[in-house]
């Protein structure tokens, strides 16, 4: 199996590999007969990590791991989640930056494909920002697992009973810790917090009656859900939705759902969705940009949930098979590692429009020709023992970018000078260039205490 060039960082690995062997710490029993190189790599660090738990073992199995050139990305990727925590069991944390460095790496050797759905190709042209959610990945992570109930069903129900129950118990640990804090009466703090979301209720309600309407993959995908008789994101497998950033009623949503034809026709008994055509409902009691949501399916088990102002385009891009999805949006897409649980990608002129938004032309001239110039934005996560989050921004200012690094450097390493809080929380996050230094790169990982904190508190 043919290898690729070893950094050289990795140098002193066939030394210390040859000595952890007659020692006993080598590989451990890994059965020839097991698939690939690499998978019997992985298996035999899983076991040593796992079941004989001799870290040595596992290192050198997963650091070999990472040397193969192989497809079988989604074990690279778990060897390389796995050693981030063994180094940092060993004492080796100064190792575990240049770790999160090879996500981006590894993961853009090939196009990715398949981690969105397959309808995505016929999205209008004119959207330029991109999500996609692996549910069942997320779900199914150790991370997600060891999360409280209420922190995990925050991001998976559709019940409103229970997202109520879940705000009203964040309601009254946020004000038991801002009455503990400011010397004053629980009950006030309630109150006081109630006003001000009432307040903010009123805008939201004004801000969608004026047309100012989030996109339809954040307002629309729980009412579906339910109209689909589900009462959580678990019933899907994954989840696209795609916007444009001048304006976000020009979104749509793909959602992979098993069963989907008999949820269909259940609802279309039971009077919940109405038929227009073959394939094709609106649902008469979920309104979004003025009118009710489209519900097309393009592909087996895929519902494209869309505003009306957009379902003729899409309906003939699927008869004659085109594709329409962005061009520049459809290569920032194609560069993301394909088992990434979450992603989120925009195109250069989104980004730009959108990081300088009511920025002075003067200002903004000058700022542009500080900074480097982005050609897009790519965030992915992985969702394993932890939350990775790996963050690029490729660029064809290099020199910028390096500047850029060494800045954002230095001030992290004074606020963690400065605040011994901020440390523990910065604790994790890197900041380098790529290897060909054609991107700025920043990975932070999030384990499932910092996770359950953040979307608790």
């Amino acid at each position: 199996m043919k290898r690729r060039r070893t950094i050289h960082r990795w140098a002193p690995l066939a030394c210390a590999a040859a000595l952890s062997t007659l020692l006993g710490g080598g590989r451990a029993d890994a059965d020839p007969r097991r698939g690939s190189e690499a998978e019997r790599l992985h298996h035999a660090g899983v076991r040593c990590m796992d079941v004989i738990e001799r870290n040595a073992c596992a290192i050198t199995n997963f650091e070999a791991l990472l040397e193969v050139e192989t497809r079988e990305r989604e074990l690279v990727t778990d060897a390389m989640l796995r050693l981030i925590k063994l180094y940092r069991d060993e004492g080796r944390s100064d190792d575990v930056g240049g770790l999160l460095r090879l996500f981006w790496d590894v993961g853009m050797k090939h196009d990715a494909q398949g981690h969105v759905p397959w309808s995505t190709r016929f999205i209008p042209t004119e959207l330029d920002m991109l999500m996609a959610l692996n549910v069942e990945q997320m779900s199914g992570s150790a991370v997600i697992k060891a999360l409280h109930p209420d922190a995990r069903d925050s991001m998976l129900t559709c019940d409103k009973a229970r997202r109520k129950t879940i705000e009203s118990r964040q309601e009254i640990r946020r004000a038991r810790r801002k009455a503990s804090k400011d010397g004053r009466e629980l009950w006030d703090v309630v109150q006081a917090d109630r006003e001000k979301q009432a307040e903010r209720q009123s805008k939201r309600t004004e801000s969608r009656a004026s047309g100012d309407e989030g996109p339809i993959f954040s307002e629309a995908i729980c009412p579906i859900m339910r109209t689909l008789g589900k009462t959580d994101l678990l019933a899907m497998r994954r989840l696209m939705g795609a916007s444009n950033h001048h304006d976000s009623r020009r979104s749509v949503a793909i959602a992979e759902i098993p069963g989907l034809d008999a949820l269909l026709a259940q609802a279309e008994t039971s009077g919940r969705i109405t038929r227009v055509a073959t394939d094709h409902y609106t649902v008469p009691e979920v309104e979004y940009a003025g009118g009710p949501v489209h519900l097309l399916k393009l592909d087996s088990e895929e519902l494209t949930m869309v505003p009306a102002g957009l379902v003729d385009g899409m309906l003939a891009a699927r008869g004659k098979r085109g594709r329409r999805m962005n061009r520049e949006l459809n290569g920032l897409v194609g560069k993301v590692p394909k088992d990434s649980g979450f992603f989120f990608v925009m195109t250069q002129a989104a980004m730009r429009e959108m990081g300088f938004s009511g920025v002075k032309r003067s200002t903004r001239g000058f700022i542009e020709a500080m900074l480097p110039k982005p050609k897009g934005l790519q965030v992915a996560a992985m969702f394993g023992a932890e939350l990775g989050l790996f963050t690029r921004l490729p660029t064809d200012t290099p020199g910028k970018g390096r500047m850029l690094v060494g800045l954002a450097n230095v001030f992290l390493a004074k606020a963690s000078e400065d605040d011994a809080e901020a440390e523990r929380w910065l604790e994790g996050l890197d900041i380098a260039e790529s290897n060909d230094r054609s991107a700025i790169l920043a990975s932070y990982l999030i384990s499932p205490q910092r996770l359950e904190k953040l979307m608790m508190e």
